[in-house]
């Protein structure tokens, strides 16, 4: 049986669903800040750690194909944390040597290195899931992740030019964070339509695994043995 993978399609689920609703209520609602303070922001990487785990603990159970579908999350997963590297490395660059006006490109590579961990992230749930889904769960997941990259790209743009910004803020040993949360709130709403999508993916590919309709989720049955000749 599979209970790994579908514990980790829950908790991915589960991730989507607040993700998404959060989003829906900055947009409705008109707020300057995400639910929560602004701590949502926090919720996608925890969520996709756990997920991740999830699928960890459970590789005996997976078959060559989907083996191979979680080694590419992964890899995509480490990349999102070694792009995550990428954008706090010129912070604690700059805020060591006390906050020094930035060149230009290095709030390029910082929004660059931003963007990316948005997007890859968004990445590394269509592995998980793509080859366990029907073709609802395709038109979702595919909608889903072209808005995330074009949102992911908004948000790269809208930081590349608050880098100085932030290491001020940090310099000075302030515990306010608006000069990240400010220009990317409205932004990060709107990636609760990808988030509500990929929630809307993930039913179908919780779905289809549970009922049996996908083999490549299937725990590897024996093959017979072939008759001598």
């Amino acid at each position: 049986m599979t209970v790994n993978l579908r514990l980790s399609l829950t908790v991915f689920k589960i991730g989507f669903l607040v993700e998404g609703l959060s989003g829906l209520a900055a947009l409705v609602t008109g707020s300057a800040n995400l639910p929560f303070h602004g701590d949502l922001l926090l919720l996608s990487p925890v969520f996709s750690v756990v997920g991740i785990l999830f699928l960890w603990i459970g590789r005996h159970e997976w078959n060559e194909l989907h083996r191979t579908r979680v080694g590419h999350a992964n890899l995509a997963f480490a990349v999102s944390i070694i792009a995550t590297a990428l954008a706090a490395a010129p912070i604690a660059y700059l805020s060591a040597v006390g906050g020094p006006t930035p060149p230009g490109w290095l709030g390029v590579e910082f929004g660059v290195a931003a963007a990316l961990v948005f997007a890859v992230t968004f990445v590394t749930y269509a592995l998980v899931a793509s080859h366990l889904v029907g073709p609802v769960g395709q038109a979702a997941m595919a909608i889903g992740l072209t808005w995330a990259v074009i949102i992911s790209a908004a948000i790269g743009l809208a930081l590349a030019g608050q880098l100085h910004p932030i290491v001020s803020t940090i310099v000075a040993r302030s515990p306010a964070l608006a000069p990240i949360e400010k220009p990317i709130t409205l932004l990060d709403a709107l990636l609760g339509f990808s988030y509500l999508a990929f929630f809307v993916a993930f039913v179908d590919a919780h779905w289809r695994v549970v009922r049996g309709l996908d083999q490549d989720a299937a725990d590897p049955a024996p093959s017979p043995a072939e008759p001598r000749p």
